[in-house]
């Protein structure tokens, strides 16, 4: 078998041979690249069978790579190699197809064979499961072909029935299908006609209401009021666009646009009746006030920047001033940037291919002075041409990065790294970084100064953090998700927008009360019960649950104070109303072939009965048409006066009627749209979508499509548009599809702009993420090679000079610990919070592992915790503090023991101890303990935040009560897993 080993450490390369060298019963062959390039050159050439990848290389990064080598290597299995404070990404490289993943600094000959087996063996089986999945897909397809061709043949049946009432379904249609709620009263203020879209606004069915007042569908506030407009409309007046409000039948207000038409007797002076139709702009409405605090909260904030623009920003638009915001936070970023690179006790240097110096930091000026436009060998060495054997511009034609050592006109020593460099206009540069490693002092000094530096940036990259939150808090604000919090009695203490809209309430009628307050015990006790429950328990549960007429997923979980005590409860939810719906009707679907086979076994009875029938039915037919004359004014009045668009189509999508609001909304006259074909004014792009609509009308007469497209109006301009269609065509008649369009082009311009909005906030949130994880890195790196000359030094020097080199080892050490520190509060941050069982003595044992020559005995039973891949950090955390300030005879213990359903946790040593004045504030952010020694204060802190997490609470004791010089004792709790064999699955 071939091994490729992707990794640019000649040591890592070097201990992965030698660990498969002492692999018996191995028989491999090992490639290996250090560069992303040179990988893909060997995976071109094949006959590779396997490939360990690490994911920092010098021409890729982080999980792209992962990407990269898979789509040029399909089927080959991947094991990626990944750092001690990395194993986040290497988690995220499973998720992206990657068999297996190995921690280096953990990597043993043993793992790595069986790492290489369980790899081979995993993309075997993926391989297995997805033909059989493509099996499965086949199967599938018969079976939806049979369930098509069993739905044609329904169809089919449904089209050999013979309809006698064509004329009427179709001017029945013209308010049945229409979306805009219809309602008809006569003279006697009594409703006489109530369509389908206004049972679905109001909740209520026709049914109720026809024969009684209007009244009962208006607030009792306003009823009085809105009943007087309805009588000025029995005695003629017309509403053009009036705002009523509509009391739906679970009591929510729903605002509606209204327009009407009165209908004359015989006299031509007598009003008979009054139809009225609705347009609901709830919705919008809502859309506008959410745009106005959106603009109310810009003009606050261009009010706080006038004081530093004044008149400029005055003429400038909110979208400008939301870009200048932008441009100023990136040059903020990049003054930070600069900042950085002018505190650095190092060189860095751009140089140009002219010899030209377009950038050099402050450290450079200050030891060779400013360039003046002068080449860089004209002024540092005063020559008129270039240096003979210059090593830096050897990157210029290597493409590589280059690593000298060179001694300056200041007669200092400088180790010198090269890196190839492209500006932002395309062209290629150098970028040099010089350290200066003349010895003593001067080297403590400067890299003292860095670490200093470092310190800084880390806590303003912190407080970065803390404002990063603060944005995550306003996209909460404006999530479509309805997120709240309740008390220990269940009553509401924070509750976002969405869950305003949801209870179609303000905030000061929800905040204070519980839902059986808001609701009834019939409709919140299941909530109110939901929520004790989590609050019993302390764990996150999921339950369905319904608000009125709609259904949502909460997602419910206990909120503790800083004693680790359930103050309330945090929900989060997703609607599933529709999902609901569209199960229930799948389900009628079976329910219906199922009975098809009945069904057809009595059709034959059913014909014959229906000839009778058709006989019976040509006397009614003539009393029929004698109706429909006397209601053809009541449907066109309705027609004429909708505020819709209404069109018919022939069945070659030609228009042969148009009613008027075409004019009012499109433009157009309704006359001059005669004979056009429809798809003329359809938005190129929307074209196929409206002919396949078409198409499923004429081969399914039942089908009533949905959908939205873009029509030109008049002027050119494009205009969204909610369009519903229900074809009419019966056998032996000329008619096609009627066609009610809405016009929605302000609430989809609402929606763009609420979309780049939280686009906007999304992509300041990763830009800061970004720039954490690049000077994260960065820094990292250039300990790493500080700490390599540090332990030089270490063996080099002695005496006074050793002193000096031993507390720069220590600081380097140091500056890589805060590092890592923050690395793990980010990845705390980011990662979800769900929790598997996991073995607490294999966590132990493993972190014991990294103390080797520490004395640690543990006395744990065979017990399993709910925690995630971060719980060894607590334990590292808390040994290494037992370790670091014990001293070289400290003796540790490690115990757990269990608790109803938490395990006790200790972690005990028999050092110095800490004073009962510490204990209260030693996990307190940067709080370092007086007699523990020095620290950067956040792995105590970074301990609670942790156990916290995972619904515990950590605290420190003496070890033996009363006595804090006899040692320290560190306690906390866990939640108790399941011992199920199918929880750990």
């Amino acid at each position: 078998m071939r091994v490729l080993v992707v990794e640019d450490s000649p040591a890592d390369l070097e201990l992965i041979r030698e660990l498969l060298a002492d692999s018996p019963g191995l028989d491999l062959g090992i490639e290996s690249a250090q560069y992303l390039s040179s990988a893909l050159s060997i995976l071109h050439e094949g006959e590779i069978d396997l490939i360990l990848l690490d994911l920092h290389l010098p021409d890729s990064q982080g999980i792209g790579t992962v990407g990269t080598v898979m789509g040029h290597a399909p089927g080959i299995p991947i094991v990626v190699l990944t750092g001690l404070d990395d194993e986040a990404t290497g988690l995220a490289a499973l998720q992206k197809g990657a068999q297996d993943y190995l921690v280096k600094g953990r990597l043993t000959g043993p793992s790595l064979v069986r790492s290489i087996r369980y790899a081979q063996e995993r993309n075997r089986i993926e391989q297995e499961l997805t033909r059989k999945n493509r099996e499965l897909n086949d199967a599938y397809e018969d079976l939806t072909a049979t369930e098509e061709e069993l739905r044609q043949n329904l169809d089919e049946l449904g089209r050999s029935e013979h309809s006698l009432r064509e004329t009427t379904q179709y001017l029945e249609s013209l308010i049945a299908y229409a979306n805009a709620p219809i309602i008809v009263w006569d003279a006697g203020l009594r409703i006489t006609r109530f369509n389908n879209a206004f049972e679905r606004l109001t909740g209520r069915a026709a049914g109720e209401v026809i024969g009684r007042s209007p009244a009962v569908l208006f607030p009792e506030a306003r009823r009085e009021e809105l009943m007087d407009l309805i009588r000025k409309t029995t005695a003629g007046e017309r509403w053009e666009t009036v705002e009523i409000p509509i009391l739906t039948a679970d009591g929510r207000i729903r605002t509606v646009l209204w327009n009407s038409a009165a209908v004359y007797g015989d006299d031509r002076v007598t009003v008979s009746s009054v139809i009225a139709q609705g347009q609901d702009i709830t919705d919008r409405k809502h859309a506008e006030e959410a745009l106005q605090r959106a603009h109310d909260e810009l003009e606050m904030r261009v009010l706080e920047r006038t004081q530093k623009l004044r008149e400029a920003n005055e003429a400038l638009q909110a979208e400008v001033t939301e870009r200048a915001r932008a441009e100023e936070a990136v040059k903020t970023e990049r003054q930070r940037l600069y900042d950085v690179l002018e505190t650095l006790p190092a060189y860095v240097v751009l140089l140009s291919p002219d010899y030209h110096v377009p950038f050099a930091n402050r450290f450079f000026r200050e030891r060779f002075g400013e360039s003046g436009g002068r080449r860089c060998f004209e002024y540092l060495f005063g020559l008129t041409e270039p240096c003979e054997n210059c090593e830096s511009y050897r990157v210029m034609k290597t493409k590589a990065p280059h690593h000298w050592e060179w001694t300056g006109p200041d007669n200092r020593d400088y180790d010198i790294f090269d890196f190839p460099f492209t500006d932002v206009d395309g062209s290629s540069h150098i970028l040099e970084v010089g350290i200066d490693i003349t010895k003593r002092k001067r080297a403590e000094e400067a890299l003292q100064k860095l670490n200093e530096t470092l310190e800084e940036h880390v806590i303003e990259r912190m407080d970065e953090l803390a404002k990063a939150n603060a944005v995550l808090n306003a996209i909460t604000e404006n999530t479509p998700a309805p997120i709240y919090a309740v008390d220990r009695q269940s009553r509401f203490v924070m509750c976002n927008p969405a869950v305003l809209r949801m209870f179609s309430r303000p905030a000061s009628e929800v905040l204070g009360r519980s839902a059986i307050d808001l609701f009834g015990t019939e409709g919140g006790g299941s909530v109110v019960a939901n929520e004790q429950r989590v609050m019993e328990t302390g764990t996150t549960e999921t339950f369905e649950e319904a608000v009125g007429d709609r259904i949502f997923y909460f997602t419910k979980t206990a909120m503790r104070d800083a004693q680790g005590d359930v103050t309330g409860v945090i929900a989060v939810g997703t609607e599933i109303t529709e999902l609901k719906r569209a199960e229930a009707q799948r389900q009628k679907l079976l329910e219906r072939l199922q009975q098809f086979a009945e069904e057809m076994e009595v059709q034959n009875e059913e014909l014959q009965c229906t000839t009778e029938q058709l006989q019976q039915k040509g006397d009614e037919l003539t009393r029929l048409n004698r109706i429909l004359q006397e209601s053809e004014v009541h449907f066109r009045s309705l027609i004429e006066n909708a505020s819709d668009i209404v069109i018919l189509l022939d069945m070659k999508g030609y228009i042969t009627y148009a009613s008027p609001s075409v004019k009012r909304i499109g433009g157009y006259n309704p006359d001059n749209l005669i004979g056009m074909n429809v798809l003329d004014i359809v938005h190129p792009d929307d074209t196929l979508k409206v002919a396949e609509a078409m198409r499923t009308g004429a081969a399914r007469p039942s089908a009533r499509p949905t959908f939205e497209v873009r029509i030109r109006d008049s002027a050119g301009q494009w205009l969204f548009f909610d369009v519903t269609g229900a074809n009419l065509l019966r056998e032996g008649s000329g008619r096609g599809f009627i066609v009610n369009a809405r016009d929605v082009t302000d609430r989809k311009q609402a929606e763009e702009e609420r979309n780049r909005l939280i686009a906007n906030l999304e992509e300041a949130h990763r830009e800061a993420n970004l720039y954490l994880d690049i000077i994260t890195h960065d820094i990292r790196n250039a300990n790493n090679v500080s700490g390599i000359y540090a332990d030089l030094m270490l063996d080099l020097l002695e005496g006074t000079e050793k002193t000096y080199a031993q507390k720069l080892h220590d600081s380097i050490a140091r500056s890589t610990e805060i590092l890592m520190n923050v690395a793990t509060i980010r990845r705390i941050h980011a990662e979800s919070s769900e929790f598997w069982p996991v073995d607490l003595n294999e966590v132990i044992r493993e972190e014991i592992e990294n103390f080797r020559g520490a004395s640690i005995r543990q006395e744990i039973p065979s017990l399993d915790v709910l925690a995630d891949n971060l719980l060894p950090t607590v334990f590292t955390n808390l040994i290494g503090n037992s370790v670091k300030f014990g001293g070289p005879d400290v003796e540790i213990v490690i115990r757990a023991e269990e608790r109803d359903d938490e395990v006790l946790i200790s972690v005990e040593d028999d050092g110095p101890g800490v004073p009962d004045d510490v204990k209260e504030k030693l996990f307190q952010r940067f709080e370092r303990g007086k007699a523990r020694g020095k620290g950067d204060g956040l792995g105590l802190f970074i301990c609670r935040t942790l156990t916290e997490r995972y619904g515990g609470r950590i605290w420190i004791e003496d070890r033996l009560r009363g006595c804090p010089d006899e040692g320290a004792a560190f306690r906390f709790t866990l939640k108790r897993a399941e011992q199920d064999q199918d929880l750990r699955e």
